[in-house]
């Protein structure tokens, strides 16, 4: 077992009172084992390592250089390897961020659009030789966002995300029947056209404006980060598709007991095409303009509503909302790293605003089923060290059973 991981294991045991942070200098590294749980995935195990650069410390908890490297593995086969670095430091006046993922999942489960309006039927899902919910998918994403400053906490932002899919039935080697599934329903049907029912390739421009006041980037305690921006598509690979999206994130930090003893924190946020035809592989991706997770994806599980079924709301446009108390329990020193322990309950909250396409009237019940309002809520257990690498524990439930039972999800960071 990594010795750095036992060390802190016994700490934790014995570790009762508060201790002062310890303010960093210079470079720091992480190594950890990646250890998760997905309803739709199975388990997850891999390794990460996490790089610091601290500089003179003059700016800690805030840090020069971030850079981040990640390779897992699920039990049912998805395979990622992930590379972010972050920095305000490398363009002078510029904060730089930037991201290469590489996904490989031959069952990866798509339940069609439009949640509630197409019910899971959980006799379909991987029994009896039908695995009615499962595509093959590989997913390639490289992104890089420019950030620079226009008033005081007034910031211009801009970015470029390329992103490519290879989609396909299942391999029959996995046992189950190929053919009899969700997705060659909807090629069959024309609700997947032919034209894009293989995948293909996009090219996304973002710009927009950020707002933000925050006291801290990895673990804020009082202040609002907020963006709007607009996402334009050309139709560069000449796939027929071309889109504009609208995105806006308000997060708003209220600290209620003074040196982040207790925060409470919420997100409101909204994505949705306003212009143009997206082709159906992009509509789960939420676009960020700054690169904290390598595939960000919903409106469903981790990423938005989480514990529920991986992208179980896929729309044109959807909201959802997330709202955690953060209570730090209490901290200590080890090997001369400050840690602290904390909990965060949360409630999540989310629904499709406009359908993709559906074919039904406004106020029919299968567009009321389409718009549901969904929700989950938990708790999770956090390990900080030097208020900046998070190892995460969260547990949800989600409020219908279709959305899906129960998620354990173990990762890093906060959810925003």
């Amino acid at each position: 077992m990594n010795r750095p991981l036992v060390a802190i294991i016994l700490l934790l045991a014995t570790a009762t009172a508060f201790a002062q942070d310890k303010v960093k200098h210079g470079f720091n590294s992480v190594p950890y084992p990646v250890v998760g749980y997905s309803d739709d995935l199975g388990i997850q195990y891999g390794i990460n390592y996490t790089f610091f650069d601290y500089g003179d410390g003059s700016i800690f908890p805030n840090y020069r250089h971030k850079a981040v490297v990640e390779l897992s593995r699920y039990t049912r086969g998805q395979t990622g390897i992930k590379l972010t670095y972050q920095s305000a430091y490398l363009i002078p006046g510029i904060r730089f961020s930037t991201a290469l993922a590489y996904n490989m999942n031959p069952m990866y489960h798509f339940y069609g659009f439009n949640g509630s309006a197409t019910p899971v039927n959980r006799a379909l899902d991987r029994k009896d030789g039908t695995a009615f919910y499962d595509i093959d998918r590989k997913f390639i994403r490289a992104v890089a966002t420019f950030q620079g400053s226009i008033l005081d906490e007034l910031d211009w932002a801009a970015g470029v995300n390329f992103l490519s899919y290879r989609i396909g039935s299942l391999n029959p080697k996995y046992g189950y029947d190929p053919q009899n599934s969700l997705y060659n329903r909807y090629v069959e049907s024309g609700v997947i056209r032919p034209d894009e029912a293989g995948g293909g390739n996009v090219l996304e421009f973002n710009a927009g404006l950020v707002y933000d006041t925050r006291n801290a980037t990895s673990i804020p305690s009082k202040g609002i980060w907020s963006e709007l921006y607009l996402t334009y598509a050309p139709d560069l690979f000449r796939t027929g598709y071309h889109y504009n999206r609208l995105s806006a994130h308000f997060r708003h930090y209220v600290g209620i007991v003074d040196n982040d003893r207790l925060t409470f924190a919420y997100h409101l946020a909204y994505q949705g095409i306003i212009g143009g035809e997206p082709p159906f592989y992009v509509l789960q991706n939420i676009t960020s303009l700054v690169v904290n997770k390598t595939v960000n994806e919903g409106l469903g599980n981790k990423n938005t509503i989480r514990g529920t079924l991986y992208n179980r709301f896929i729309g044109k446009s959807y909201v959802w909302a997330n709202f955690e108390t953060r209570i730090k329990l209490f901290s200590f020193i080890a090997r001369n790293q400050a840690f602290y322990i904390a909990t965060n309950p949360f409630f999540d909250c989310g629904a499709i605003v406009t359908p993709f396409r559906l074919g039904a009237e406004r106020g029919s019940s299968l567009y009321q089923d389409a718009t549901k309002f969904h929700g989950s809520f938990g708790a999770g257990l956090k390990l900080v060290m030097n208020r900046n690498f998070i190892m995460s524990v969260e547990v949800a439930r989600p409020l219908y059973h279709d959305d899906g039972r129960f998620g354990l999800i173990m990762g890093s960071n906060y959810l925003f």
